[in-house]
């Protein structure tokens, strides 16, 4: 009997069980997974959507039909209605049916447009799905509701930018009285940097406190949305208030020679924009808006920084500031003045933050995968740090023998501390961050203390003098850190408990890797916890230093593992207009979005980001709208490149940081090799695009182009003495190989043998940087010596992904910046918590487990990639078709291997059965213990329910090939 991974085995008893539970499946299924405008329904209880734009998928039950396994269920025609609601509380109350598409005969079931249907700005509406599927079950009628924003906010937002240059005025508030019955009430706001809303006393949703994200403030400002109707009182006093933080609109996002603008246009004071728009059940309306009536102080939070921290003075709290008739006689409350608005004038737009907003921790981070979706919720035996399911809440431990008490997250996070302390009135608590641990003192000193070389130039503290209350709880407004541990300097305090809370743009977990190696566990770990300490509204960089920036070589070489692990889709949407924001009028794009560091013009592997993030939201999403609306901006720094090359030569291809981060002791590649390739990578994309868009003039055009490109490329950096490209290192024939036809085919085989003989020289260990490591392991797995690159990749000594948690320093949770970060005598600048080598994790799911997401327009292509040095792979991806899962066990004897593959319904398959030796051949399938292929048979009559045909694979030497409907699968592959 085929055995199965533990969390496919629950996957499908969870599956059997609910079906066994109401056998009426079939008759009355479910559109499930339903997302608007590409958010998911299930987590936006608040929905807003701007584009009527919808994704569902089929029932998971209903291949299981009374008992009875179906495949191949796909959806035949389906049925959306729109309707207008007055009140989310009051449904019936003049609705009105705006779109009705009738039955639609089609299988699409995502990104399907709403057509001729205009939604009004500050509008509810209600909409139901139905679908008719092929096994003539037709679902239930699924309702549900969401919300609109200002379509035109220019015109429509009446308030005006309000704030002090007089006083620190960071808590506003607002009285009003209401003397009707509320149908609806809806917020809209944009605090200059964070706004917190209260209402009546109540903080609208504790969950977040960085809205809204960061852009350039002067091309494009965000303002959020809250439904507070359920919040307000008639016939009454009502009162509103918002907490105000710089974040990131301050001067201390600039650096590195970058000139800002004027300071009375960009920076402090905090300023804030805010709009109450109330409909009564009269169809009356009022308006409460922004202006010099509402009141302002200085708030108990006396500073507020992203990078240094915050000041809190605990004796100047107001419980009740934000409630109606609160009289303060101890702060002098002032009327807020009329304040510049940080846009330009001539060009800055006010539009809506469609993107998921940064959240604390529990509430950051949802689960789609079925490990978490059971009560299956362990890491993986042996990985080290937090469980990330666990909702991202650590309750910190003490460390023993600290002169000063110091705690030990086990996790590096970037996020804040939550203190419960005792004291009296007016004493002092200072806390402070690290990633790191001072080694142990000698001559019998126990002090360790925190080491907080990395960073930099920041302190990364928060201040607070106490009330004095029992049982005090603390914690920092506007402001997060990089760390892992927290000491606090407390004197005659009792520090009661320390509660630290992850922080990142709010997402699903709907990817899921894991294999027979502890080293590639720990790596998926690593992977997943650095790249949610860096989703803040941009992909930051890193958590901890003077950075945080919106680095787009790191957002580059991420994107592709970031989509497999995260539903990330607004926040690249965001990241690729900050981009166009930035984007210069020759075509050029800086090494920052929004810019604030690094080049004005960027490197090219750093542009990169423009084209990659593009492509890799239609891999992910088959999304053409975002394709479609920076096509132009791509082609604009495409041109920009060719007209560089053209005057340079691709041999002196201009560059900033060519391989970043190589390992320490090892030698630099050519960087006019690195940039040349980006941009051949570039123009290889700009095809791509091209064809998804059917341009075929430019399909022609850069084809072209690349084609001469490529000759270029052999031209100006092969080097018959080396076998390979420029100096022969590992970085340079791995960027050659990885471009289509750059390598003559007659010398192939010679530059593939130079590239192994240099890893083999070097003990098996990559030494590339940052861009040669993310083309490293697919050119290796693709030239036919994927064990070699399962080999470097399960490495624990330097200079590998395995070194960082095996050292004599200290165990990485998260992936470093450097491999040598902690190398003795290299400085400890690095940081411990980056993302830019999480490239490796794209071929963890594309060619461990080989699901090949490429836009779901054809079949799905699943090639798992086996290997003498792993056992066992499994990994999951939950897709907007719905759940792709493969795993795959060998024998010891490399004689049988076992598959257990599902494909979402309404698509089809290719998968490919791969010998592990290239000299044995195939001797069987089975699937599900049914003979389904025999080399002895000359005609096998078995017909299975879902496999469409099995042949031999024509391209790969030995590999079988079988075509199938969508469905759950468990083959068992012999060879001999």
């Amino acid at each position: 009997m085929t055995s199965l991974s533990p969390c496919l085995l629950i996957f499908q008893i969870v599956l059997l069980a609910k079906n066994l539970q109401g056998l009426s499946v079939c008759a009355s299924p479910r559109p499930q997974h339903i997302r608007i405008d590409h958010h998911d329904v299930d987590t936006h209880p608040d929905l807003v959507v701007e584009t009527p734009i919808f994704s569902w998928t089929i029932d998971d039950e209903e291949h299981l039909c009374n008992g009875t396994l179906i495949r191949g269920i796909y959806q035949t025609a389906y049925q959306i209605t729109i309707t207008q609601l007055n009140s989310f509380y009051l449904p019936e109350e003049g609705s009105q049916l705006v779109y009705d598409s009738d039955r639609v005969s089609s299988n699409v079931a995502i990104n399907i447009l709403c057509t001729n249907l205009t939604l009004t700005s500050d509008t509810r509406y209600r909409y139901s799905i139905q679908y008719w599927s092929s096994t003539g079950a037709v679902s239930q009628l699924v309702t549900g509701r969401f919300r609109t924003p200002l379509f035109n906010p220019k015109y429509e937002f009446t308030a005006n930018w309000i704030g002090s240059r007089q006083i620190n005025m960071n808590e506003l508030r607002r009285e009003f009285y209401i003397s009707q019955d509320i149908l609806s009430a809806t917020v809209f706001m944009s605090g200059m940097g964070y706004g917190v809303l209260y209402v009546n006393g109540i903080n609208v949703d504790p969950s977040r406190r960085f809205d809204p994200g960061w852009t350039t403030y002067t091309q494009r400002v965000l303002y959020v949305s809250y439904d507070i109707t359920k919040f307000l009182q008639s016939r009454t006093l009502n009162c509103v208030g918002v907490q105000l933080g710089l974040g990131f609109y301050t001067h201390e996002q600039w650096g590195g020679g970058v000139p800002a603008p004027a300071p009375e246009v960009f920076g402090p004071p905090a300023r804030l924009l805010i709009q109450l728009n109330l409909m009564f059940t009269d169809r009356s309306t009022m308006n409460i808006s922004g202006d010099t009536t509402w009141l302002g102080r200085e708030g108990a939070h006396r500073k507020d920084s992203i990078y240094m921290g915050t000041f809190y003075d605990s004796r100047a709290e107001r419980y009740n500031w934000s409630t109606p008739g609160f009289v303060d006689p101890y702060s002098l409350w002032l009327n807020a003045s009329f304040i510049e608005s940080p846009l330009s004038s001539a060009t800055g737009q006010l539009t809506y933050q469609s993107m998921d907003p940064i959240r604390i921790s529990p509430y950051a981070l949802h689960i789609a995968t079925s490990a978490v979706r059971t009560s299956h919720k362990s890491m993986p035996p042996g990985v080290i740090g937090g469980n990330i399911v666990d909702g991202g809440v650590f309750n910190a431990t003490a460390i023993p023998n600290q002169q000063v008490p110091t705690y030990d997250v086990s996790q590096n996070i970037a996020g804040y501390c939550t203190l419960t302390i005792s004291g009296r009135k007016g004493m002092s608590v200072a806390t402070r961050h690290a990633e790191l641990l001072n080694a142990p003192g000698t001559n019998g000193i126990q002090y360790q203390g925190l080491n907080q070389a990395n960073y930099q130039i920041i302190t990364a503290s928060d201040d607070f003098i106490i009330q004095g209350t029992p049982h005090e709880v603390l914690t920092p407004l506007f402001t997060y850190h990089g760390f892992r541990y927290i000491s606090i300097f407390a004197n005659y305090i009792n520090i009661e408990s320390v509660v630290c809370a992850a922080i990142h743009s709010e997402t699903k977990l709907i990817g899921n890797f894991t294999s027979s190696s502890l080293t590639l566990n720990q790596i998926q770990h690593n992977i997943l916890w650095s790249q949610m300490s860096n989703i803040m509204s941009i992909v930051t960089d890193c958590s901890q230093r003077q950075e945080r920036r919106g680095w787009l070589g790191d957002a580059a070489l991420s994107v592709d593992v970031a989509l497999f692990n995260f539903d990330l889709y607004g926040l690249y949407v965001n990241t690729l207009q900050n981009i166009a924001d930035v984007q210069h009028d020759d075509g050029s794009i800086p090494d920052t979005a929004p810019y604030s560091v690094g080049g004005y013009v960027a490197d090219p592997s750093w542009a990169h980001a423009y084209p990659e993030i593009a492509w890799r939201l239609y891999q992910h999403y088959n999304d053409t709208v975002a394709v479609k609306k920076h096509y132009l901006g791509i082609q604009r720094w495409v041109d920009y490149l060719t007209n560089r090359a053209q005057k340079s030569g691709l041999g002196n291809m201009y560059f900033a940081y060519g391989d970043w981060e190589t390992p320490v002791h090892y030698p630099v590649t050519n960087s006019s090799l690195v940039s040349a390739f980006s941009y051949l990578s570039d123009v290889q994309t700009m095809i791509t695009l091209s064809k998804i868009l059917n341009n075929q003039t430019n399909i022609d055009k850069y084809s072209k182009l690349y084609d001469q490109l490529a000759l270029d490329f052999h031209s100006a950096f092969y080097n018959p003495q080396v076998n390979g490209y420029a100096e022969g290192y590992q970085t340079a024939n791995v960027l050659a190989l990885r471009l289509p036809n750059v390598v003559p085919t007659n010398l192939r085989t010679s530059v593939i043998k130079a590239l192994v003989d240099n890893i083999v020289q070097n003990g098996n260990h990559s030494t590339t940087g940052i861009v040669g490591t993310a083309a490293l392991y697919p050119v290796l797995t693709d030239a036919g010596y994927h064990d070699i690159a399962v080999t470097i990749a399960t490495q624990t000594t330097y200079p590998s992904f395995g070194y960082m948690f095996n050292n004599n320093v200290q165990n990485a949770t998260t992936n470093w910046e450097t491999y040598h970060a902690l190398i003795e005598g290299q400085g400890g600048t690095d940081s411990l918590n980056h993302h830019m080598f999480n490239s490796i994790g794209a071929w963890f799911y594309r060619y461990l487990a080989g699901i090949q997401l490429d836009g779901f327009s054809n079949d799905l292509i699943i090639h798992p990639r086996l290997t003498s040095v792993l056992f066992t792979v499994e990994a999951e991806v939950h897709t907007v078709n719905g759940p792709i899962l493969v795993s795959w066990e060998r024998d010891v004897n490399n004689k049988t291997v076992s598959y257990n593959i599902t494909i979402p319904h309404s698509l089809h398959a290719m998968v490919t059965f791969e010998p592990i030796e290239s000299s044995i051949r195939c001797v069987s399938i089975e699937e599900s213990g049914i003979l389904t292929w025999q080399r002895s048979a000359s005609l096998l009559d078995t017909k299975v329910n879902g496999i469409v045909w099995i042949r031999r694979d024509t391209k790969i030497k030995g590999a079988m090939l079988a075509r199938v409907q969508s469905g759950s699968y468990q083959w068992k592959v012999r060879w001999d």
